[in-house]
């Protein structure tokens, strides 16, 4: 755990005198948050010492919003998630609407409704689904979009591409991409009564400018993981000042829309100053040298331990893991063998991630058709064969990323395959292995890949090195993501 604060640094009582101050050259700030440097303390005091009369921190999701709530003590502030505050601006346009409760399975979601509106109707339903998938991402990442342009990436990102059987057909890529903005635009003529659900609490206000500037103070939290519709919605509710808060070194999600570049340009939009948060009591000193590699201005603070980093190669992972251990790769795939193999060792392991596990299930069983159903050497063939076609596909459209991410699939479901007699008995593992249940726990070793690690910490951290790339600074923010998540020691495993 991050040691406590029992006094404030030179660098956060300077962000203390930007929230007290309401008046000078630079009424916008940019805080340079870089990782353990106490961020999250920070701002909470800097708001508590605010002021202004009506404070908005804009948290990432509900479980950090609802954190922060219990640790703001000043009486004008709030805390919410960016959601929250755009359904506000839905009911303050529209009064009473109704959200849609996506407990009832049985019930046609908005999304489809939306989606078969759009659509012809002889439409076939596999693209209908697609329509209604794409749709509701463009409302999350691009709510302004009006060209195919803007939503060809994400239906490849997303894997919003028809199969390889509709290939020749009027049922294409581009005709998914047609509807899910016609889609969109349906979405946006909502009206009083109606029913919106929860990506249309972005899409709704940024679309349609219903954004009130209500808050004399926004403070926008883990700014490097926002979406740009979401960072908008932000900037559109304040009246006054605006404080933006990340670690540009963090900003690992450009596939979901998070713009690796955002708080550079906030700076310049918002014509505001910078302060850095750079001094880490998360990790001991020899891990922050060898973070400095990757990100020169993080330093460790003077109390901190020295720690250790130490090289072991692939065979000795299993033995060398115990209970309370992280073991974090750039792929998914080496995890699968790694969590297999602890638990042949009578050791506790899971994979975090539940929305990866419940996307294989959704491949497995797309692919387990026919005589791949009932026959494993039949499955595994189709494995492979999807793996090429999809693969081909993708690097002809120049999608390298997306191609490789495919290979990952095909491997961890040829790594789930071996030693079982059945397609159902490959369900029922991964569901046994991809939870996000008990994470943290003492008795568990976690297998994480970098982005599920992102916000965790362990004492000690086994980091898969030889899966990491270099070839982009998103890929070496998530070798500095992974390095940063160790307190103690810092295990690089070589070779797979």
């Amino acid at each position: 755990m991050q040691k406590q604060i029992t006094t404030w640094s030179p660098q956060q009582n300077s962000i203390f005198q930007w929230f007290e101050r309401t008046e000078g050259d630079y009424p916008n700030l940019i805080v340079r948050a870089r990782a353990g440097t106490g961020k999250t303390t920070t701002i909470i005091e800097g708001i508590n010492r605010a002021p202004e009369r009506n404070i908005l921190l804009a948290a990432f999701n509900k479980r950090i919003a609802d954190e922060l709530k219990t640790r703001i003590t000043n009486p004008r502030a709030r805390a919410s998630t960016l959601h929250a505050v755009g359904l506000a601006c839905v009911r303050k346009q529209l009064g009473r609407v109704m959200v849609e409760d996506t407990r009832d399975r049985d019930k046609v979601s908005r999304a489809d409704k939306l989606a078969m509106q759009a659509c012809p109707r002889d439409t076939p339903q596999t693209i209908v689904r697609l329509v209604s998938k794409l749709h509701t991402k463009g409302r999350e990442i691009v709510p302004h979009a009006r060209v195919q342009e803007d939503l060809m990436d994400i239906a490849v990102n997303f894997e919003c591409e028809p199969d390889e059987e509709f290939l020749g057909t009027e049922w294409d890529t581009e005709f998914v991409v047609e509807h899910a903005l016609k889609a969109m635009e349906l979405a946006s003529k909502v009206q009083p009564g109606d029913e919106i659900d929860f990506a249309d609490m972005i899409f709704l206000p940024v679309r349609n400018r219903w954004m009130q500037k209500i808050y004399d103070l926004v403070v926008v939290d883990e700014a490097q993981d926002m979406t740009t519709a979401q960072l908008e919605l932000g900037q559109g509710v304040c009246s006054g000042r605006i404080c933006v808060v990340g670690d540009d070194r963090q900003a690992i999600y450009a596939f979901r829309g998070a713009d690796s570049g955002s708080l550079d340009r906030l700076k310049r939009e918002l014509g505001a100053a910078e302060l850095g948060l750079t001094v880490t009591r998360r990790c001991a000193k020899v891990i922050v040298t060898r973070a400095q590699v990757l990100v020169e201005d993080f330093e460790a603070h003077e109390e901190n331990g020295e720690g250790e980093m130490l090289n072991i190669l692939m065979g000795d992972l299993i033995p060398c893991a115990a209970p309370g251990d992280y073991i974090v790769s750039r792929l998914n795939a080496p995890l699968v063998g790694v969590a297999l193999g602890l638990l042949r060792q009578n050791k506790r392991a899971r994979i975090a991630g539940r929305d990866i596990g419940s996307g294989l299930i959704r491949l497995v069983r797309k692919l387990a058709k026919g005589k791949a159903g009932s026959s494993m050497v039949v499955f595994m063939e189709r494995i492979k064969t999807w793996e090429e076609k999809e693969r081909e596909r993708l690097l002809a459209a120049g999608k390298e990323a997306k191609a490789s991410e495919v290979s990952d699939q095909a491997a961890m479901l040829i790594e789930l395959s071996e030693d079982v007699d059945t397609v159902q008995q490959v369900i029922d593992r991964i569901e046994g292995l991809f939870t996000d249940d008990g994470l943290g726990q003492a008795g568990v070793i976690t297998c994480s890949s970098v982005h599920k690690a992102k916000g965790m910490e362990a004492r000690r951290v086994f980091v898969l090195w030889d899966t990491m790339r270099k070839h982009s600074q998103e890929e070496l923010n998530i070798q500095y993501v992974a390095i940063t998540r160790a307190i103690e020691s810092l295990v690089m495993v070589k070779g797979l």
